[in-house]
C-alpha cells in the first residue's frame, strides 16, 4: 500500500485552516482598542518628534458584558518597534504559530485558565532616530512623563481599571525593557510588578564601549547622511546619546557623546560620559534599591545567543549588583537570541511574561 504525503499534507493543512477559521467565528476573545493621546509632555521637544502618540489597549474578553474592574500591564517595545509590533503577527513566526500578537497569547491564555483576566497598553514611544528610552529629554521630549503620568491617568480615566500600584505592572522587550525596570524602580508608587525581556543598555559592556566603531562614526557625522553611513548601530547610539546626554545648542542630532578621539582612541568625554552611567540600572542600583525593595516582584531575562552582546553581559552584572543590594528578584539565563523565543505557545511571553505579570498583580475578588 503507498501513501500520497502530498494529499495527506494538504489534507492535514486544509484541516488546520478550517480549525482556526472555526475558532475565529466561535471562541470568545477580548478586544483591541487604539486611541490617540495628545501628550503635554512630548509637545515642544527640540527635535520635533509628534505629540500625538497612539496607544493599543487590549481589553479582555468579559469587559463589554461585565461591569467589574482589572489590573493593567504597561507593555514597552523596543528600539524601531512600535506599539503595533506587539499587536500585529510577528512575520517569522507567523507560519509556525498562530500565537504571534498579544491579543492571541491573551485570549488563549484566559480561556485555558494559564492566567486571569487583565488589561494590556501598548504606548507608541518610538522616534525618528528609532526610541525615547522612556527617560525625560530635552532632545526628544519628557517620555517618563508620558508614561507614568499621562498615559496612566488618562487610561485610569477611561477605562474600568484597580487605580492602584498593587494592580499595575510594567513590562517590555529590549528598550522597553530598560524602560520597565528604570520606569518600575522610579515609581513603585504607580507599578507594583516589573518584567524586563532582554533589558537594554542596562550598563557599559559590549558594544556599549569605546569599542564600537559606531561611536567613532557618529562623531565624525555631521549631517543625517553622513549618519545613515554608520548604519543601524550609529541611529541607536544617536536615540540613546538624545535619551541620556542631550544637547539643545548642537544640531542636527542635538547630543553631546560619551566619548571623544584622543590621538586614535576613544576616551570618555567629561560630562556626557558621567550622564550616561548615572542612566544605567547597573551603576545606580545603590540608589535604587529602597524603591526596588517596595516591588511586589522584580524579574528580568537574557539570551545566551542575543545579537546585542551588551545585553547578556550588563543583565548578568545587574544580577550581581541587587544580589549585593538585598533585595529579592529573579533572573533567568535560556538559550536563544534577542527576539526569537518570545512568541508562540512555548514562547517566554506566554509561558513565562503574561502569567507572571498575573499572579503578582491583584485582582478584583469574586464575590
Amino acid at each position: 500500500m503507498s501513501l500520497n504525503f502530498g494529499r495527506i499534507l494538504a489534507a492535514s493543512a486544509m484541516a488546520t485552516m478550517f480549525a482556526a477559521l472555526c475558532y475565529s467565528q466561535t471562541a470568545p476573545g477580548g478586544a483591541l482598542e487604539v486611541e490617540m493621546l495628545e501628550s503635554e509632555a512630548i509637545r515642544g521637544n527640540v527635535l520635533g518628534e509628534s505629540a500625538t502618540r497612539r496607544l493599543s489597549i487590549y481589553l479582555p474578553p468579559s469587559y463589554s458584558t461585565s461591569v467589574k474592574r482589572y489590573p493593567v500591564l504597561y507593555l514597552l517595545h523596543g528600539i524601531q518597534d512600535s506599539d503595533q509590533t506587539w499587536t500585529r503577527p510577528w512575520p517569522m513566526m507567523e507560519a509556525r504559530s498562530p500565537y504571534t500578537t498579544i491579543q492571541a497569547l491573551m485570549d488563549a491564555g484566559i480561556r485555558n485558565g494559564h492566567f486571569g483576566e487583565f488589561i494590556v497598553v501598548m504606548p507608541n514611544a518610538g522616534t525618528r532616530f528609532g526610541g525615547s528610552f522612556y527617560v525625560d529629554s530635552e532632545a526628544t521630549g519628557k517620555w517618563e512623563q508620558f508614561i507614568v503620568r499621562e498615559t496612566v491617568r488618562f487610561i485610569d480615566g477611561k477605562y474600568r481599571t484597580l487605580p492602584a500600584a498593587q494592580s499595575r505592572g510594567i513590562a517590555g522587550h529590549s528598550m522597553g525593557g530598560y524602560g520597565a525596570i528604570t520606569l518600575g524602580a522610579r515609581y513603585p508608587d504607580v507599578f507594583s510588578v516589573v518584567y524586563a525581556m532582554n533589558p537594554a543598555v542596562l550598563g557599559w559592556g559590549g558594544e556599549i564601549s569605546p569599542e564600537n566603531p559606531a561611536f567613532d562614526s557618529v562623531l565624525q557625522a555631521r549631517t543625517l547622511q553622513d549618519l545613515m553611513r554608520g548604519g543601524p548601530a550609529a541611529f541607536a547610539i544617536v536615540a540613546l546619546a538624545q535619551a541620556f546626554s542631550p544637547n539643545r545648542e548642537k544640531p542636527p542630532f542635538f547630543v553631546d557623546l560619551p566619548f571623544t578621539k584622543s590621538g586614535d582612541a576613544l576616551v570618555p568625554s567629561p560630562g556626557a560620559h558621567e550622564r550616561w552611567q548615572s542612566r544605567f540600572p547597573v551603576q545606580t542600583v545603590a540608589q535604587d534599591a529602597p524603591n526596588i525593595a517596595k516591588l511586589s516582584a522584580l524579574r528580568f531575562d537574557t539570551a545566551w545567543e542575543d545579537e546585542f552582546p551588551h545585553i547578556p553581559i550588563t543583565a548578568r552584572a545587574y544580577a550581581r549588583e541587587l544580589d549585593k543590594a538585598g533585595v529579592t528578584f529573579r533572573f533567568d539565563e535560556y538559550n536563544g537570541d534577542h527576539r526569537n523565543r518570545l512568541w508562540g505557545r512555548n514562547g517566554r511571553l506566554y509561558a513565562d511574561v503574561l502569567p507572571f505579570i498575573w499572579r503578582n498583580l491583584e485582582a478584583e475578588s469574586t464575590p
